[in-house]
Parts: C-alpha cells; sequence; structure tokens
C-alpha cells in the first residue's frame, strides 16, 4: 500500500511538472515567427503613422491605449510626464504632426520580445518634421507593449523618448 501511495505522489509530481513545461513560457524573439508577425504590424504603425492616415493608425491600438512621454509645454518652466489616451492623442494631431507639411517616422531598429499573448518591442526610429526647406530631424525610442487576441496584435501603451 505504501509503494502504491509513493507512485501515485510521483505521478502527480511528474504531471505538475509536465504542466507548467508548456508553450506560454516560452520566449520567443524578433527572429521567430511570433516576433516576425510583431515586427510586420509595427512597420504598419510606423507606415500609418507617417501617412497621417489616422483611422489606420488607431486601428493599431486597443481601446483605451494610452500614449507617454515627458515634455515640456511652451511656458511651462519644466517638463512633466505626460499620458494621454489614443483618442486624445489623435485630437491633438491638427497641433502636433498634422501642423506642418513633411512628418515622418520610420523604424530603423527592434528588439522584440513575445511571451504568450504578451509582446514588448523597443524600436528606435528617425523622424522629420516641419517644412521642406525647414526640417526638424531627430531620433528616439519607442517602447512598445502589445497584446494578442483573438489573433490579432494590437498596441496596449506606447511610451516614448527623443535622444536628446
Amino acid at each position: 500500500m505504501r509503494s502504491f501511495a509513493v507512485i501515485l505522489a510521483a505521478i502527480s509530481l511528474f504531471s505538475c511538472t509536465t504542466k507548467t513545461d508548456n508553450s506560454t513560457s516560452t520566449i520567443s524573439l524578433t527572429d521567430t515567427p511570433e516576433g516576425e508577425a510583431v515586427e510586420i504590424k509595427l512597420k504598419e504603425y510606423y507606415k500609418d503613422m507617417s501617412a497621417r492616415d489616422w483611422k489606420k493608425y488607431r486601428s493599431h491600438f486597443w481601446n483605451n491605449a494610452t500614449i507617454t512621454t515627458a515634455w515640456q509645454q511652451p511656458g511651462d518652466s519644466a517638463a512633466t510626464v505626460d499620458v494621454t489616451t489614443i483618442d486624445d492623442f489623435i485630437k491633438e494631431a491638427p497641433n502636433g504632426p498634422d501642423s506642418q507639411p513633411v512628418f515622418e517616422e520610420k523604424m530603423t531598429d527592434s528588439k522584440i520580445k513575445v511571451q504568450g499573448n504578451i509582446a514588448e518591442a523597443w524600436v528606435n526610429y528617425e523622424a522629420k518634421f516641419g517644412k521642406p526647406d525647414s526640417l526638424t530631424q531627430w531620433k528616439g525610442v519607442d517602447v512598445f507593449t502589445l497584446m494578442r487576441h483573438n489573433s490579432e496584435w494590437k498596441i496596449v501603451s506606447l511610451v516614448f523618448e527623443a535622444e536628446q
């Protein structure tokens, strides 16, 4: 009887160990199919943003997704952290990206990590903004958190910072 209890305990322990070793604990990087799918989604994001197609741009985000950065508004003495929803960001586009004839952001490099239905992407970008004869250019980093639901990757949050 005692050996039966030992065997039962061993089977229970083995099944617990097998159960925790599943694909949701696997981490995938950019060069995997999951990472490549996220990278493709982000390339579409930058294309739609640079085209200022705000309807397509909005489709890359889940409802109530946020965009966050630290910036100093004109007249303020110091920068503050600004967290805004995607819908509020788009409402302000006429005062930002749409306020000049040239606006472009392009991805130059990405590091993507996927675990289950969650992805994190660190993306280096280059940007241009202004008029053709007086462009401001800079580089920066975007950090995205994405979630896959019903086989679709969308952005939950974006934090960005321009290089100083």
